[in-house]
């Protein structure tokens, strides 16, 4: 046996056996395989072995044993004739080991960065071109509404509606390219924070103002108060950067929308706000915040000379909803993206810069609740009165009413000089606090009269095509989980003559083939639970067992090859990209229904 001089040894064997003493020398981790191998199989057969192990020392050393079988010539120079025999060396092979986990390494974080890219050009992509559909339909409402031979009764509230809603989708593209810009301002360490006066209460007043268009269209109620904990501990003005906690806001607010609007039964929102003078561990009781890194923690950004020296409080916000909830494998899903380089931990980045933490309850189908809190410092109103930019001038209060006034909620019953309004001890929800009974009643009674509109309208359409013969409309299963898009898009087939029936989920989407014949299925792709894909290859399963196969046409907003690619192989027979008018959606489903028959 040859061996390198630079080989480590463990000491003297007293075993005779090279075997013996050889394994003696491998570390624990690698003892059972390599005891393992069959080393009397590779010389009978006359091959060469290659065993790859580290050695037992503190500063472990990689080496490679490698069996070389003598050839004949070889056994008779060592006087081994008519035996078999053979060579082992042992090489340190550390340097190229490292290099070579280095390089897998480097492999890895290559193709993670790369994936994690191709998942967030697909969200932004989705995100996009997602409301484009809602506002290309919306135009279209515009042009016929407003065309002299369609003109009707109804005409102005149909343009009222697509007005707002493709005011609804800006507001939603608006907040997606600040999320990139976000996205991209942390992941270069350059986002700025910047405290000033402010009340907590009041400000995030403004963001729930921004949803109320959305949740009277889906009929969620959307509820906002604050505990006794808030009055317990005197809050009122503080120094904070209520402006990135709002993108925390929103960021909530978004995602329960759009679960709760699938829920089947009852559909609410509740937004809380407490206080606590001691960093907390949990907000509501029933949510715990993730544990942060060492690294996250680091990044409190409060403690800088222009957060001022005030008495140090935590404000606490929760959100809770009726919705679908989150599956625990979904929570698990959820905190690896929080903890991932990843667009996903813009919310809990921004909750640990500014001092804070969020966590999540859920279970799935009793819907979610999400908490996150923050640091600030008390400050005294007599220091805001001429604080530049603090948040309870009177230009703020006015241009807050202003906008909310534009939503359709009148504000004229608020009393704008109330710092403190009352609240309630009890922890049950109402709405603002600054809007009266009397005022919520009015909002109520508005978000009915709307409804009730809207139900009046699609009865009138419905009643356009109802004389045609039902067996010679194409019957189409529309399958999508935006409800400003399903509404808008269902509307307009039926005003053609289509026969829709509609499913928010994949699921329903499978139980509705189940019971129905359908001419074609509208499926699109990105759906919470089961989507587009899983959906489709179910109802291929189904087609198998009844001999009947019914045309799917797959809608994403996804764009590249490899997305078109694993749709077909699902089992999709063609697709169509968002934005899509309706003329192109038209044609796409006259050609498959015609194909198919």
């Amino acid at each position: 046996m040859f061996s390198q001089p630079t080989i480590p040894r463990d000491g003297p064997c007293s075993s005779s056996s090279f075997r013996d003493c050889w394994l003696a020398s491998i570390h624990e981790d690698d003892y059972n395989r390599v005891a393992a191998i069959r080393y009397d199989e590779a010389t009978r057969h006359k091959q060469t072995l290659r065993v790859e192990y580290h050695t037992r020392e503190p500063e472990s050393t990689w080496c490679a044993m490698i069996m070389h079988e003598l050839e004949d010539k070889d056994l008779k120079y060592f006087g081994l004739e008519g035996k078999a025999g053979y060579i082992c060396t042992l090489t340190d092979i550390t340097l190229e080991k490292r290099a070579e986990l280095s390089q897998k390494e480097a492999a890895q974080t290559a193709q993670n960065r790369k994936e994690q890219q191709e998942r967030f050009i697909d969200m932004i992509s989705h995100e996009i071109r997602n409301p484009l559909s809602a506002i290309l339909h919306c135009t279209e409402d515009i042009l016929e509404a407003t065309h002299p031979k369609t003109q009707n009764p109804s005409w102005l509230l149909s343009v009222s509606e697509a007005a707002e809603t493709i005011g609804l989708c800006v507001t939603h593209q608006q907040r997606i390219v600040d999320d990139v810009l976000t996205y991209s301002k942390l992941d270069a360490k350059m986002l700025a924070f910047t405290p000033k006066p402010s009340q907590p209460r009041k400000n995030f007043f403004k963001p729930l103002a921004i949803f109320r268009p959305e949740v009277r269209k889906k009929k969620i109620e959307l509820e906002y108060t604050a505990d006794i904990s808030y009055e317990n501990c005197g809050i009122d003005w503080v120094i904070a950067d209520l402006d990135r906690m709002n993108q925390v806001l929103v960021n909530l607010l978004s995602n329960s929308i759009k679960f709760t609007a699938r829920s089947t039964t009852e559909r609410w929102i509740r937004v809380s706000i407490g206080a606590s003078i001691e960093r907390p561990s949990s907000y509501p009781p029933n949510v715990v915040f993730f544990k942060s890194s060492e690294s996250a923690l680091n990044d409190d950004a409060t403690t800088g000379p222009e957060w001022g020296n005030g008495e140090t409080a935590y404000i606490m916000l929760a959100v809770k909803d009726s919705g679908i909830g989150i599956s625990d494998q979904g929570q698990k899903r959820l905190f690896e993206r929080f903890n991932q380089a990843t667009p996903g931990r813009t919310v809990p980045t921004l909750c640990h810069i500014h001092g804070g933490e969020i966590g999540v309850s859920s279970k799935e189908g009793e819907g979610s609740t999400f908490g996150f809190f923050f640091k600030v410092r008390r400050t005294s109103p007599e220091a805001n009165a001429n604080a530049k930019g603090s948040d309870g001038d009177t230009s703020a209060v006015e241009k807050l009413s202003a906008e909310i006034q534009s939503f359709g909620n009148d504000l004229s019953g608020v009393n704008q000089s109330t710092e403190k309004p009352a609240i309630s001890e009890k922890p049950a929800l109402s709405e603002a606090d600054s809007v009266d009974n009397e005022r919520t009643k009015y909002s109520l009674g508005l978000a009915r009269q709307v409804s009730n509109e809207q139900t009046e309208r699609d009865a009138q359409d419905a009643a356009q095509v109802h004389d045609e013969d039902k067996t010679t409309r194409p019957r189409i299963l529309l399958v999508e989980d935006n409800i400003i898009n399903m509404r808008i898009i269902s509307r307009r087939l039926k005003s053609l003559g289509l026969d829709i029936t509609e499913s928010f989920d994949g699921q329903g989407a499978v139980d509705a083939v189940k019971s129905n014949d359908f001419d074609c299925i509208l499926m699109d792709q990105e759906m919470p639970g089961m989507d587009g894909y899983e959906a489709t290859k179910a109802i291929r399963g189904l087609a198998k067992e009844s001999g009947s196969r019914v045309p799917i046409l797959g809608v994403t907003a996804n764009v590249r090859a490899e997305q078109r690619e694993k749709m077909l192989e699902a089992g999709m027979d063609d697709i169509i990209y968002k934005p899509y008018s309706t003329d192109d959606i038209l044609e796409k489903i006259q050609r498959l229904i015609d194909h198919t028959k």
